[in-house]
């Protein structure tokens, strides 16, 4: 810290970077990443957590279960995991940016991850439990800290952080541990959320939502809770984090037989692994036993192991099928709300709560899988237009515009320059007619 201190005394401080330097390439993926998100928080908004230790099916039509299987398969843990990888690798963007302007990198970073974790926190209490925000600012500081880490320390720490979760519930099924909280707990829990979000107030719903949390993190002193969570999304950030300073998707043409190579073999085992464990968890024994299972066990691993694995496909098929003239036309359709991820992120959350809670419209319990996947593509949509109108006319989403207000400690330019049109020339004949 005292040598990069030493190093830049004086140096200009870091800018936010300007829209024309962006690359197209991360703003598609995090547009792919948001519709992937709306898909899979869907049932979060809609339903309770503790709606599958009921003794049988919710939305038992077979419609509602086939969408339920088809957006497991297609978008569960890969969605957040590219949002991860994006952040790894954002803190290598922002390294290189730092040496090149000869910059102190850690203040900035630092008030960054700290504006980062007060907005999740707001999300998590005052609006939705489903926050991931927090968790990136917290594991941002971790990898803060392992910005200059050797090539084998990053990858000694993915294996640990992959491998934990699986030797704890190796051990937990081998001395068949007490579950942290019995059936009975889960299946109360869900129908007292259900009476607090359909009909209940805004205080009870923030009461059940710090409920939520106090508990998930009180869980980790016995090795249980929020604690594995955390250790899922450090394995795709510390990828990113390896992808940005081997510069991997800075110039994919020259790296296309590598990126082909990579997309096969993730993309096989991924499937493979993703639809394994969303027919487990699909036809799941009813009612779901007490106590750690072999059934659990191999379902956890699957889900484990598919994460990373289509998270580096997806990332490995957008970026070769943006070489191509088709590609382009479809997929840069994306990266308008891929360019404002934190208000299309939130604006998520807004609009969902306000679809089904009981200070909007009522619909909690009420929306299957199917109609839930159709809303949330909607969503999108709309998303879709609006962030390419809004970037029509500013520079950065609204909440980005205020996230680097923050971080920078000044006020970016928001309005795009608007360039005056070039007088049209007029002949005489014309202008004497």
């Amino acid at each position: 810290m005292a040598e990069e201190q030493s190093k830049t005394e004086g140096a200009p401080p870091l800018t936010p970077v300007a829209p024309e330097e962006r690359n197209p390439l991360l703003d598609v993926l995090r547009g792919f990443a948001l519709l992937g998100i709306i898909v899979m928080n869907m049932p979060g908004f809609s339903v309770p957590d503790g709606i599958h230790a009921l003794d049988e099916h919710y939305f038992p039509r077979f419609y509602d279960r086939a969408a339920e299987t088809v957006t497991s398969i297609v978008f569960a843990g890969k969605a957040n995991s590219i949002f991860s990888f994006l952040f790894g690798l954002g803190l290598t963007v922002q390294m290189q940016r730092a040496e090149a302007s000869g910059a102190r990198l850690t203040p900035l970073y630092l008030r960054r991850v700290a504006v980062l974790f007060l907005v999740g926190a707001a999300h998590a209490i005052f609006l939705w439990n489903g926050d991931v925000l927090h968790t990136y600012a917290v594991l941002g500081l971790f990898l803060l800290a392992l910005r200059r880490a050797s090539d084998r320390l990053v990858f000694g720490l993915i294996a640990i952080a992959f491998l934990a979760p699986t030797v704890r519930s190796m051990i937990g099924l081998l001395l068949q541990e007490a579950p942290p909280h019995p059936r009975s707990f889960w299946v109360a829990m869900a129908h007292e959320h259900m009476r607090i979000y359909s009909t209940g107030t805004y205080l009870e719903q923030i009461g059940a939502r710090l409920a939520v949390f106090a508990d998930a993190y009180a869980m980790i002193r016995i090795g249980h809770g929020m604690i594995w969570w955390y250790l899922s999304v450090f394995v795709t950030m510390l990828l990113g984090l390896y992808a940005g300073k081997k510069r991997l998707l800075e110039d994919v043409a020259e790296n296309l037989p590598r990126i082909r190579k990579v997309l096969w073999i993730s993309l096989s085992l991924g499937i493979a692994a993703s639809v394994g464990f969303s027919l487990l968890f699909e036809f799941r024994p009813m009612p779901p036993p007490e106590g750690w299972t072999w059934y659990g066990f191999f379902a956890e691993l699957l889900f484990r192991v598919n994460r990373p694995l289509l998270c580096i496909a997806y990332i490995a098929a957008i970026a070769l099928l943006l070489q191509t003239d088709r590609g382009k036309r479809v997929l840069l359709v994306l990266a308008s709300p891929g360019r404002m991820p934190l208000t299309n992120y939130l604006t998520q959350s807004l609009i969902a709560t306000t679809l089904f809670y009981s200070y909007g419209f009522g619909w909690y319990g009420k929306v299957g899988p199917l109609l839930g996947t159709g809303i949330a593509v909607a969503i999108f949509a709309v998303q879709v237009v609006w962030s390419r109108f809004w970037l029509a006319r500013f520079r950065y989403g609204p909440l980005e515009w205020l996230w680097r207000a923050a971080t920078y400690g000044k006020l970016p330019p928001m309005r795009l320059a608007q360039t005056p049109a070039a007088p049209v020339p007029v002949s005489p004949t014309a202008s004497g007619s």
